[in-house]
């Protein structure tokens, strides 16, 4: 049968049309996948996912095992092919093929759209419950032996959901149908865990759950490691709270700081550092910030705990904030500056969100979407330790957001070929970042086996 060629013609030159044809089997637009399957191969993170995941198919038809399926989702969400239908077209592609750890010239090719839905839809609770443990595990584990402190920070996002999702409501606070996934990071921006809860949950609900028993698998590794969690207001909540100061009292230095939402007690504890700072602000037409600490007892808290106030005049008038903490050596302005930098955390959810497209949750069923922001959060992973690679060779470059890192490092385009004794991968002369590409491929490859 006769096959026919997409092509295009565009008029860029004056003397002659120039003709675009969509066939050329051996070109990969996705070179940089190299390092993906290296950086895969150094974590074992497709290793242990795909042990999590039951198989009952029929040995004898599997064309396609499980580590190659998780593979191939994890390697399309780094390189920005997030939606399963992509993998229709790309399955073919010779360097994706390669990377999973099959032939480039393999007919068969990787998984289709519906293979790897009905592996999406083949998961069970206890599978979910298998991922998240071995995720948290894998990130206690990879800790270096000498750390002494831990910086937690819990936030929750919105991830909008479209029909009738499973566990899909309404939410007043972001006036939408939505997920509400829990993410939980450390002060360095590796991703720890994540929770899929249903869309009406309260912020901190499920928070609990999570924390202790990150908290408890960090201090069995290291028992005199020094925890301090972190979030915003939407975490100070009385048992969230006391289960942390319960924690500090089994198991020893576990700390929070928690953003505190203002109400008429606490704006009348930050009266008099305001009215000061008004008379500064009058006087020199800047912007005058006093931080200060008080004692500060809730109506639905057993006893007082400290509280850091931020008495700010600017330019439209009083900005008072307030933090609650169970720090009592520190001072207030280190507590304080602290807590500011759990704003990093907004960027970490984009890289997850907007680079990772980890809100693309758009299966029929609760455990199927679960299973989805898991791979999404291990394709994070993915990426974070690509960027420390990257940092130790470029400490520039190793401050790109994921998307940056994406198009600038991985998005090159790639002519695969295969002998009988080798894979050839041939890149652009023209590479721009072709030095940094040799040098990560070589920090990245494991030292040869001896004979």
């Amino acid at each position: 049968m006769t096959q026919c060629t997409p092509k295009a013609r565009v008029h860029l030159h004056s003397q002659r049309p120039l003709d675009i044809q969509f066939d050329a089997p051996a070109i990969s637009s996705d070179g940089g996948g190299i390092l993906l399957r290296q950086v895969d191969d150094r974590l074992g993170l497709s290793s242990w996912f795909a042990e999590c995941l039951p198989d009952n198919r029929r040995r004898g038809r599997i064309r396609h095992s499980r580590q190659e399926q998780v593979r191939q989702r994890l390697f399309q969400i780094a390189l920005g092919y997030e939606d399963c239908n992509d993998a229709d077209r790309l399955r073919h592609d010779r360097l994706l093929r390669a990377i999973c750890g099959r032939d480039p010239e393999d007919e068969i090719g990787l998984s289709s759209q519906p293979t790897l839905s009905r592996l999406e839809n083949a998961i069970d609770g206890a599978t979910l419950c298998r991922l998240l443990n071995r995720f948290e595990d894998r990130y206690v584990d990879g800790l270096d032996a000498d750390t002494e402190v831990v910086v937690l920070d819990i936030d929750a996002t919105c991830d909008p959901t479209h029909g009738g999702q499973q566990l899909s409501f309404f939410h007043g606070f972001y006036d939408t149908y939505m997920y509400h996934p829990l993410l939980l990071f450390d002060g360095e921006g590796e991703l720890v865990s994540v929770l899929l809860r249903p869309g009406n949950n309260h912020a901190s609900r499920g928070a609990i759950g999570i924390l202790e028993r990150v908290i408890r698998k960090l201090k069995r590794r290291f028992a005199d490691v020094q925890i301090v969690v972190r979030g915003d207001s939407g975490f100070a909540m009385p048992k969230l709270m006391q289960r942390v100061e319960a924690l500090n009292d089994e198991l020893g230095d576990i700390e929070y700081v928690f953003g505190l939402a203002r109400n008429p007690a606490l704006e009348r504890l930050a009266a008099e550092p305001l009215a000061e700072a008004r008379c500064r602000y009058v006087q020199s037409r800047r912007t005058v910030q006093y931080i200060t600490a008080d004692h500060y007892a809730a109506a639905s808290w057993p006893h007082h705990r400290r509280v850091v106030i931020k008495a700010e005049w600017m330019s439209y008038g009083a900005n008072p904030r307030f933090v609650v903490t169970s720090l009592h050596d520190f001072s207030p302005d280190l507590i304080y500056r602290a807590y500011c930098q759990r704003g990093q955390c907004e960027n970490y959810i984009k890289d997850l969100k907007n680079a990772l497209f980890a809100d693309r949750l758009s299966c029929s069923t609760w455990r199927a979407n679960f299973f989805r922001l898991l791979l999404h959060a291990a394709a994070y992973r993915l990426m974070f330790a690509l960027r420390q690679a990257v940092r130790t060779i470029s400490p520039q470059r190793g401050r790109w957001q994921f998307d940056t890192l994406r198009l600038r490092l991985l998005k090159v385009a790639a002519w695969v070929t295969r002998s009988a004794r080798r894979i050839v991968v041939r890149l652009p002369r023209s590479f721009p970042l072709a030095d940094l590409f040799r040098a990560l491929a070589a920090a990245l490859d494991p030292p040869p086996e001896p004979v």
